[in-house]
Formats: C-alpha cells, sequence, structure tokens
C-alpha cells in the first residue's frame, strides 16, 4: 500500500528564519515508525517548516493552494493519505487547512486519515468549543462571550447614546466567579490569555487598546492542569494516560516554560473516568487522526479547557517515552530549558536519561524571550 503523509501551512516561511535540532532526528523517528510496516511505501509531503516531518520530506511552496496541494498528492497515486497537522502563531487553524485537502482527496476516492472539517471549525474556534462541550455535558467553565464590534460599535456611530450590548457583557461577567481568565478565540494555546482578580480588571483589560478580537471571559477553574492525546482511527480511539502540566504565577500553561511529568496513572485522579469522557468527546467530533486536549482536574472532576485535533509537544512525549511504539510508556519529564550551543546538545544527546530534544531558535526574534526554547524528554529515576 502506498501511503502519503502530508501536512500544510498557511503563513510566510523564511528559509533562514528558524534554526531547527532535533534528536533523533524526525527521519529516524519515522523510519523506526515505518518499519513496523514494511509492506507499505512512504511518502511525505509538507510545507515549510515541515514540523514532525523528515528532513529531507517533498517540500510544495508555501502560495500552493488547498487544490494544488491536494493534486500534488493525487499525483502520487496513493491508496491512502494521513494528515499530520502542526502549528503555527497566531492562528492554530492548520487543521482546518488540511480538513479542506482531505475533502479533495475523498472525492477523488483516496481513503484519508484526517479529522472531519465541521469538527476543526469546532475547535478551532473556542467559543463554538465551549458551546460544543457544554451541550454535550462535559465539564467547562463558566463563560462570557464578548463579540468585539458589537462591544465597541457605540462610540462610533453618532446619535448612539448607550450600548446595551457592553451593558449586558458586564452584566454576565458580574455573575461569574472570580479569578477569572480572558482569551481570544481563535489564538493558539494560551498565548495572550490574561488572568485577573476583579471584576474592574475585567472591564479594563476589554476597554484597553490591546483588546483588538472576539474576547472569551471565564472562571478561572482551580486545580491541576494536564495534557492527554487521543489518537483515532475508523472509530476507534485510544486515549493515553495524562501528562501533568507546571503552571506559572498566574496559574496557567506556559507554552514555552511548562514542565511536563508523566504518564499520570494514580487512582486518585480517576483515569478510567477521564478515558471514558474522552472517547465519548472524539466520538462525537467524529476525530479521525492525532489530538490532544487541554484539562484541569479540581480534585473532584475533570474539566476540559481546550481542544487541539493537531499533533503537538505531548506527541513528542508520548513517542520518546515508549521509544516511538506509544504504548509501555516510562515515567519521563518534558522541561524547556535556554538555548544551547551546539557543542551542548551533542553532549546532551549522549546522556542516557535523555530520549528527545528539540531546539528551536528564530534567527529574526528582537526579543530574547522570543528566540526560542530547547527541548528535553528524559526519563526519570535513571
Amino acid at each position: 500500500m502506498k501511503i502519503v503523509i502530508y501536512s500544510s501551512n498557511t503563513n510566510a516561511y523564511e528559509a533562514d528564519s528558524l534554526r531547527i535540532f532535533t534528536f533523533p532526528s524526525w527521519k529516524t523517528q519515522w523510519q523506526k515508525i515505518c518499519a513496523l510496516h514494511p509492506e507499505n511505501e512512504y511518502v511525505f509531503v509538507s510545507q515549510k517548516p515541515a514540523f514532525f516531518m523528515p528532513e529531507d520530506c517533498e517540500i510544495l511552496a508555501p502560495e500552493v493552494s488547498v487544490q494544488d496541494f491536494a493534486d500534488y498528492i493525487l499525483s502520487k497515486k496513493p491508496d491512502m493519505a494521513v494528515a499530520c497537522s502542526f502549528w503555527v502563531t497566531p492562528f492554530d487553524w492548520l487543521s482546518v487547512k488540511d480538513a479542506l485537502i482531505a475533502e479533495k482527496l475523498r472525492e477523488n476516492g483516496i481513503e484519508t486519515v484526517c479529522h472531519p472539517l465541521k469538527s476543526m471549525l469546532i475547535c478551532f474556534d473556542k467559543w463554538q468549543t465551549h458551546l460544543f462541550l457544554s451541550a454535550n455535558g462535559f465539564n467547562v467553565a463558566k463563560a462570557v462571550y464578548v463579540h468585539h464590534d458589537l462591544y465597541f460599535c457605540a462610540g462610533s456611530v453618532k446619535g448612539v447614546l448607550e450600548n446595551p450590548y457592553k451593558e449586558s457583557v458586564f452584566a454576565q461577567i458580574k455573575k461569574l466567579k472570580l479569578p477569572l481568565v480572558i482569551k481570544d478565540t481563535h489564538g493558539l494555546s494560551s498565548y495572550g490569555m490574561t488572568v485577573v482578580n476583579t471584576y474592574g480588571e475585567a472591564f479594563c483589560c476589554l476597554n484597553s487598546k490591546r483588546n483588538n478580537s472576539d474576547r472569551i471571559v471565564e472562571e478561572f477553574i482551580s486545580g491541576e492542569q494536564f495534557g492527554a492525546e487521543i489518537r483515532s482511527y475508523k472509530g476507534v480511539h485510544t486515549v493515553f494516560p495524562p501528562f501533568k502540566f507546571s503552571v506559572n504565577q498566574y496559574g496557567i500553561t506556559s507554552p514555552k516554560q511548562s514542565i511536563k511529568t508523566g504518564p499520570v496513572t494514580d487512582e486518585l485522579y480517576d483515569i478510567f473516568g477521564l478515558e471514558s469522557e474522552l472517547k465519548r468527546l472524539a466520538g462525537l467530533l467524529e476525530l479521525d487522526g492525532p489530538s490532544q486536549v487541554d484539562l484541569v482536574f479540581d480534585g473532584k472532576k475533570w474539566f476540559i479547557i481546550e481542544i487541539n485535533p493537531r499533533l503537538s509537544g505531548m506527541s513528542e512525549t508520548y513517542a520518546a517515552s515508549s521509544d516511538f511504539l506509544f504504548k509501555n510508556f516510562l515515567p519521563v519529564v518534558n522541561e524547556k530549558l535556554p538555548l544551547m550551543s551546539k557543542a551542548e546538545l551533542e553532549k546532551l544527546c549522549t546522556r542516557s536519561d535523555v530520549k528527545y530534544v528539540c531546539q528551536i531558535e528564530d534567527l529574526t526574534a528582537r526579543q530574547e524571550r522570543e528566540k526560542g526554547y530547547c527541548e528535553v524528554v528524559r526519563v526519570t529515576g535513571l
């Protein structure tokens, strides 16, 4: 069987903007996975920066359309295509583009493993995610949606003396329990997320010039934060045991500084109940491929914060902790360290406890905190 593994991008990419180092290389990782099925032929197609893809994969130009991307895959005459979506800033919508490509492939009779477009649109829009989860009985934080244009419209319309929509937003927010989390509806991970401790802070945040898009204001759920990955194929959903996330001074996970430890199997956390709920979630969304879910355990119940229907840092962690077999996971810690020199990276890779290293350096960054990080997965207890 000939299988095309593909992923797309929506952003302009400068070839010299990122310096990426991985150990083992992504090519080596894929060789281990493909060796499990020697009867298949694999072709890898992506757009730069082609995260998670073999370094020698086939690269398409950044301006290639959805139709042209699908046509290129079809020119390979595959029996199957598999989407392996990654992410870019500021919008976490690459899984939407990959789903559009998948629709074109299916129209041409190609079996395609990719999440359905309707579900990708639900997951991409955090407010739609909230409504979906709430309507289907999942535990979620109480929240208020703030439509940006309606919130600010009265100030620019002659003759309008007051804005009842803004007043209704204030009234709804005052019914929420403090502290509150304010986030946009389409951003990547927790970038731009704000935690406020008073209603006054919330209103100042919404009234500020920094508020330039739709927002969600939701109750902050106290508890431990986790992430878990779901692998879905033909209606069968496998839930991997969760990893615990560290949090910053505001009580939220920082994507560039968090530490992941696990897998967590303690009965205290009702892992069986979590697995059951995530399988139900995957079934309702008809997921078909990898997904990562952000979670909070408040001591009694699991709350779903966000659904990321793509590969993630969790994928790397699960792979490294299982020697890329995705079963029998060893206890590991995933931590982000400051950028290292080539010599330091080479020395790090010789350690027996180190299973995976990925350093991403943004050569165009002006601020120190934007220059990048070195992500290391190591087995604990060695």
